[in-house]
């Protein structure tokens, strides 16, 4: 027998021995734990010490716990988790009756954070044996990115492209996945278009609370859509205790860029509000690259008594950016442009109780995109150095335009309870409703229909004191695939420790996807929709280990990696004298590789952050064996070997430095020209930024772009901006406390 069990079993002998002869009459302790933002905090051991030893509790939903049968006396509790704070040790005399005792955790130097995404509930990243990155509100902030895509960037695992400057197409590839294999989220309402695509060029920065990004298959909790892992992004709210607050800044650069932003927020008895609004105007660099865009975000949730709560989120956003092509191969297209809409809207329902809780969820996603091209600008025959196209590019000028509106409402279910004190129990189900309207605007639009059910469970429980295990299975049943069943199951280890814990982990999982509905349900001769295709399948594993050193000061990370990208969906020419095509499952992938990452804290002006991803994606199977972009034992298309990110902020008094390094590798692309190019360049790009208070809230800024001036492609063919620097103004003043 071990010896914590042996302890913990001595604890409660004599703990029972004990009362028992003395013939007194025993007390309780009963509590909430949450986060210093009120997050609560469930799976969280606790180690509660009085008169006749300790007793250990588990959290449970809701972060409740509850400890029976002690004896009367004081008791102090600390907490076993890395990256939380219990300072001074909470203590509470106990007599006869229950006492209640709520307890705040406040970060360590280098915090724990508490993510949703990776459980469908609120967990600390320490208990869960995945690998996750979140990028709270402080680095958000301090980090002032221009947009979400390369906030991502530095992140392991993960790999952006966006196709020339702000407002232009962007993707993220995870863990080696297409640029549709990770399911994205705001405040749990998936983006996705049907099929997994989701582009990232309007979606910026506002009143975000944090960014949580899951590697590895997630599909036993989402169902389709998760085959490298979900990308969460959370709107701000206000903290316990926070009073009214509003925050403004407003910038100005070069290229004509201009952004206005507000914020207000506050909590006020049982309810609590965020409405946050940006407007962003730029003309880029490029002829024809404008990019224009008015967004809002708002959140209120409501406390219907002491159990239940009701939340409600809601964002939108409008913009239009000018599309002039691949402007480093001729001319550029001076009338194109693209029309963007995106509507959220979410809402959650929450009845919670000591030992079970009910969620009842509804979300509703709409994406209209409509490419626009009126004037037809002639071909030209593509030119870059010494090369020359095999072929002349024409405009394919629409003066009706090319549309891509497609809805997803979402219905779901979810129950979650405490079974024996160390298991956590989730079950629920989904319902999603897919509807779209595609295609040239001047002929009929395709009109497709598709709904889809799938239940899951989830078993997350507690082995020792060192052991936490996270089980679960979903069914998921598809109008186009029919029904598929996805496990996964992670195991983390804590082998020593609290501020200077060791901590390994492994996970494995299963991932599947729907086609598009273009894939399904498209009617164009050249490229007929294909009813009986099977879902994109993935299998991954990865094994890691986390290591906090100087006192919590210091949290280093890695870990490897394998995922295999099964039964791709890809276009096939089904006869070669028409050139008549379809979509078969064929395609296979595979990623695997190194994540590497590390937070400092030296001092509380300092903090550091590094992270390094090393790839080896192969191409395996393909259904093309004339493209050699697509040809086997190829690399995969723009996602890098080698990829590096490295951050600082300093914070003393009234000024305030930051500066962040990104370091991309030579990855496989090509010109889709006819140049024959197949390879892109490596490219270093270092942003800065500087702030001083005024005094009164008020601050000045400066923050710049590519500082080092560095002519690059993220994509063949689109360059990327030149050195950028804005400055401005902001009004942010202490928030009041209540």
């Amino acid at each position: 027998m071990n010896r914590p069990l042996l302890a913990s079993l001595t604890s409660v002998f004599l703990l029972v021995a004990g009362t028992a002869a003395r013939g007194e009459p025993t007390g309780a302790l009963a509590g909430r734990v949450r986060t210093a933002e009120g997050t609560p905090v469930p799976q969280l051991l606790l180690i509660v010490a009085g008169p006749v030893g300790e007793r250990t509790a588990v959290t449970g939903p809701e972060g409740r716990y509850h400890v029976a049968g002690l004896a009367p006396g004081e008791y102090r509790v600390r907490v076993e988790a890395p990256g939380f704070v219990l300072s001074p040790e909470p203590h509470r005399v106990v007599g006869a009756a229950e006492e209640d005792l709520d307890l705040v955790l406040s970060p360590a130097p280098v915090r724990e954070h508490v993510l949703v995404a990776a459980t469908r509930a609120e967990a600390a990243l320490s208990t869960l044996g995945v690998a996750a990155s979140v990028l709270d509100h402080e680095r958000i902030d301090e980090r002032a990115s221009p947009d979400v895509l390369h906030l991502l960037q530095e992140v392991p695992g993960a790999a952006v492209a966006r196709a020339g400057s702000l407002g232009r197409q962007g993707s993220l590839f995870l863990r080696g996945g297409a640029s549709n294999a990770a399911r994205v989220m705001i405040d749990g309402v998936p983006l996705n278009e049907p099929g997994g695509a989701f582009d990232f060029s309007a979606l910026l920065p506002l009143s975000l609370q944090q960014i949580e990004v899951v590697r590895g298959a997630a599909s036993s909790l989402y169902g389709t859509d998760a085959l490298a892992g979900v990308v969460h992004l959370v709107t701000r709210h206000a903290a316990p205790g926070e009073g009214e607050t509003f925050e403004a800044a407003a910038e100005g650069g070069r290229f004509g860029s201009r952004r206005l932003q507000g914020e207000g927020r506050g909590r006020r008895g049982g309810l609590d509000w965020t409405a946050g609004a940006l407007r962003v105007e730029t003309d880029n660099e490029e002829p024809n690259s404008s990019f224009r865009q008015t967004a809002g975000a708002a959140a209120l949730g409501m406390r219907l008594g002491d159990r239940s709560s009701l939340r409600f989120v809601a964002r939108g956003a409008t913009s239009t950016a000018g599309t002039p092509g691949q402007t480093l191969y001729g001319r550029p297209d001076l009338d194109a442009s693209i029309e963007r809409h995106l509507v959220v809207v979410g809402g959650r329902l929450l009845r919670a109780g000591d030992r079970l809780s009910h969620e009842i969820r509804a979300g509703y996603a709409l994406s209209d995109e409509r490419d626009l091209d009126p004037v037809d600008s002639g071909s030209y025959v593509p030119r870059f150095g010494d090369r020359v196209g095999a072929f002349p590019i024409s405009d394919f000028s629409d003066p009706a335009g090319f549309q891509n509106d497609v809805r997803r409402l979402t219905l779901g279910y979810q129950a979650e309870g405490r079974a024996g004190g160390r298991h956590l129990l989730t079950a629920g189900a989904d319902l999603e409703r897919e509807t779209g309207a595609l295609g040239a605007r001047a002929e009929p639009l395709l009109s497709p229909r598709r709904t889809n059910v799938g239940a899951y469970a989830q078993d997350r429980f507690v082995v020792g004191d060192r052991l936490f295990v996270t089980a679960g299975a979903r069914v998921e049943h598809n109008a186009s695939f029919g029904t598929r069943a996805v496990p996964r199951a992670a195991v983390a280890w804590r082998l020593r420790g609290t501020a200077d814990a060791t901590t390994l982990r492994a996970s494995a999982g299963t991932g599947i996807k729907e086609p598009s509905f273009f894939q399904s349900f498209g009617v164009s001769f050249f490229a007929q929709g294909n009813p009986d295709l099977k879902p994109e399948r993935s299998r991954t594993f990865d094994l890691g280990i986390e290591q906090r050193l100087l006192g919590g000061r210091l949290r280093a990370e890695a870990t490897a990696f394998h995922h295999d990208y099964l039964d791709q969906v890809a276009y096939h020419v089904v006869d070669p004298m028409t050139f008549q095509g379809s979509y078969v499952n064929l395609g296979h992938t595979r990623a695997r590789g190194v994540e590497l990452s590390a937070e400092a804290s030296p001092a509380e002006a300092l903090w550091l952050s590094a992270a390094y991803t090393y790839l080896d994606g192969r191409i395996l199977v393909s259904t093309d064996v004339f493209d050699p972009v697509v040809a086997v034992g190829r690399p995969l298309l723009r996602r890098p070997k080698h990829q590096a990110a490295i951050g600082a902020r300093f914070t003393r008094g009234r000024v305030g430095l930051g500066a962040n390094l990104v370091v991309v590798g030579r990855r496989a692309d090509s010109d889709f020209a006819g140049l024959g190019l197949l390879m892109n360049d490596a490219y270093v790009r270092l942003d800065g930024r500087a702030r001083v208070c005024l005094g009164r809230g008020l601050e000045a800024f400066v923050a710049g772009e590519n500082l080092l001036d560095r002519r690059y492609q993220e994509v063949l063919g689109y360059p990327a901006l030149s050195r950028l620097v804005r400055a401005g103004l902001r009004f942010q003043p202490a928030p009041p406390r209540r």
